[in-house]
């Protein structure tokens, strides 16, 4: 009688741990990061029965929580995490490209139509050199193109500033993340195998590799208690964390005057250069070096501007006779300015003596290796560069939101199958109960036959 009672006794503890389970399942079902969980029943080990009345084959233990198990598959979730990472990077690259394409303003107050207001004013001039309307607006227009490409530089730097600042907020957060996953590996070497409290740090490890995921792509290995090793994705020799130390390693950003700057890694030895290929991080590497070469572009084109409009002028005669002067300083698109606002000094006529020879020459200027097709070049490679950034980021994210759910498919919370588990773990849990009833009153039974 006493194995009855033993026997559904154990079911009855069994089975309202799974229900629990399933309870736990169905309340973290839209629970981000959750992990659905599953109980393991064994049948109850029993020592053989040394009585001569019953076999040991005969004898029942009942059943036993064996663990709580996270349902979990390493394969998808490394998936997902490379997913993340892709998607991370190509989402950072297309972002800042299209700040920098805002930058490099093409429209109709863009500088490639103050440029060309230069030349249509010198055409301009031409026609009546006398004109003090035609000169003031020749120098306006000369001032306007200066101007904008101001405008454009500070523009392109406050671009390559955000970016510097985007890299050092991920690297700080990155450091972050690195020092929980060690703190989290410290609990998990302390917590009991197969339980509700090591099921859930292994739900927060995952949440945060994900978040490192999104800074750099990463390897990850797993000890048999859950504590993580992370590499760099490509790179074993960056070491990020060791499930076997107390202490993270640490991640450093190196920024440049120009833009670009570059990662190195240490806490495992000697500090190491990193070059992550995935990840925030690899995206503002790349669109930093990107923008970085921009404002070089787009300092070429100043200083040929400027080259342009100096030789031509001082191939002329100004109005006063003397010999044109350069009409703008400055030898970058920050600096440029026009260099005069005195309407005589625009050097129209030529040495030959043609009162408006020289403003006719200007128009000479304009071809492959002028200003105007400089800049006409850098747009269309800048604009192709951002119709590419896009088509990844399209892409990977459908990547992503594909191993996402394949992930989910898995480890997430189905309603309708917990509502099956919840309908065979009552009618077990019941049927467990019943047993301890019958048990109590055969127990009854038996002893009323002593009254």
């Amino acid at each position: 009688m006493s194995d009855l009672l033993q026997i559904g006794r154990s079911g009855v503890l069994a089975y309202r741990a799974a229900l629990s389970t399933v309870g736990e399942n169905v309340a973290n079902a839209e629970t981000e990061g959750y992990t659905r969980r599953k109980v393991d029943l064994t049948e109850s080990a029993t020592a053989a029965s040394n009585s001569f009345i019953y076999r040991s084959s005969a004898v029942f233990g009942g059943v036993e929580v064996g663990s709580v198990q996270r349902v979990f598959d390493n394969y998808r979730s490394t998936y997902a995490r490379f997913a993340n990472s892709e998607a991370a990077r190509a989402d950072a690259k297309a972002n800042w490209l299209s700040t920098a394409e805002a930058a490099l303003d093409d429209s109709n107050v863009g500088l490639g139509v103050k440029m060309s207001s230069v030349f249509t004013a010198a055409e301009g001039l031409s026609a009546d050199v006398s004109s003090d309307t035609n000169r003031r607006t020749m120098l306006t227009a000369l001032s306007d193109a200066a101007n904008q490409f101001n405008t454009a530089a500070t523009a392109l730097s406050s671009a390559a500033d955000g970016i510097t600042a985007a890299a050092q907020s991920s690297v700080a957060k990155l450091n972050d993340d690195l020092r929980t996953l060690a703190q989290i590996n410290t609990a998990l070497r302390r917590a009991t195998p197969g339980s509700q409290g090591q099921a859930l740090l292994q739900d927060q490890r995952d949440a945060v590799l994900k978040s490192v995921s999104n800074a750099v792509g990463v390897d990850v290995r797993l000890a048999d208690d859950g504590r993580a090793t992370v590499t760099l994705l490509g790179d074993s020799t960056v070491k990020l964390l060791d499930a076997e130390k107390v202490n993270p390693g640490y991640v450093g950003i190196v920024a440049s005057t120009n833009g670009r700057f570059s990662l190195v890694a240490s806490g495992f030895g000697d500090e190491v250069a990193m070059a992550p290929q995935s990840g925030s991080l690899a995206g503002l590497a790349d669109v930093a070096n990107t923008i970085a070469a921009r404002r070089d572009s787009l300092d070429a084109i100043a200083a040929r501007f400027a080259q342009v409009m100096n030789s031509w002028n001082q191939a002329g005669i100004d109005r006063n006779g003397d010999p044109g002067a350069a009409l703008v300083t400055g030898a970058t698109a920050a600096t440029i300015s026009a260099a005069t606002t005195d309407l005589s000094k625009i050097a129209a006529a030529s040495t030959a003596g043609v009162a408006n020879g020289n403003a006719l020459a200007l128009k000479d200027y304009r071809n492959s290796t002028g200003p105007e097709a400089q800049w006409a070049l850098l747009v269309s490679t800048h604009a192709q560069a951002v119709s590419a950034a896009k088509a990844e980021q399209s892409a990977t994210a459908t990547q992503r939101d594909g191993a996402l759910q394949q992930l989910d498919e898995v480890t997430g919370v189905d309603l309708d199958v917990e509502a099956a588990q919840l309908l065979r773990f009552q009618q077990a849990y019941n049927g467990s109960a019943r047993i301890i009833q019958i048990a109590r009153e055969t127990l009854q039974e038996i002893l009323g036959l002593f009254n």
